[in-house]
């Protein structure tokens, strides 16, 4: 079948010019409907960044607080710790010079005497008289079975004679532990032999 297209050649142009035209109004409309669907989705993503951001400061602001009541609990608790060594040490202070005696004086042989005890520091010096070197050796055996003495330490013995008796002066060093006791009580609780038992008796030789 044979068509015969009766349209001038200018007016084919201008229709084309028409349908070219309205295809790129088509294209520049879509492309901003993109746009338009873009920017709503970026918007709505915004919205949410920001609700999320709004959500962490809330949080923060919230841990903050906790924050802010468990450093002030941290600090209410070292200064209830400090006032409680301050107590052990005067509680100490108080009783330890008692026991320390006791014990001393259960500790000390015989034929043993003292003249002098010193403490400083904590550091005790005793200073005394005794038959021979055997009679001090059981004098610091029986202090480093007590717990109230620790690494106790021959300073100095030497002959002297006193109304024609021939003995021996002595200074032993000894550093005290006023809390003996209570270790020796927490061992006896537990069921456990303390290290180092008071003697029950004065030894002689």
């Amino acid at each position: 079948m044979i068509r015969i297209n009766l349209i001038p050649e200018p007016e084919k142009r201008d229709m084309r010019g028409v349908g070219q035209l309205v295809l790129g109004l088509l294209v520049i409309v879509a492309l901003f409907a993109v746009l338009g669907a873009l920017h709503v989705m970026q918007g709505r993503q915004i919205e949410e960044v920001n609700r999320k951001i709004t959500r962490a400061e809330k949080r923060v602001k919230e841990l903050d607080a906790i924050k802010e009541k468990v450093d002030d609990f941290k600090t209410k608790n070292e200064e209830l710790n400090r006032r409680i060594e301050i107590i052990k040490v005067l509680e100490s202070n108080r009783t330890g010079p008692l026991f320390v005696m006791d014990a001393l004086s259960e500790a000390i042989p015989n034929k043993a005497w003292l003249d002098e005890f010193t403490e400083k520091g904590q550091q005790a010096r005793l200073v005394g008289i005794a038959d021979n070197e055997f009679t001090v050796a059981d004098f610091m055996k029986s202090l480093e079975t007590s717990p109230y003495f620790v690494s106790v330490e021959l300073g100095v013995i030497k002959k002297t004679d006193v109304r024609n008796l021939d003995l021996r002066n002595f200074i032993i060093n000894a550093r005290l532990d006023y809390a003996g006791k209570k270790k020796t009580e927490a061992a006896q609780t537990t069921g456990e032999a303390p290290e180092a038992p008071a003697p029950g008796k004065k030894r002689g030789r």
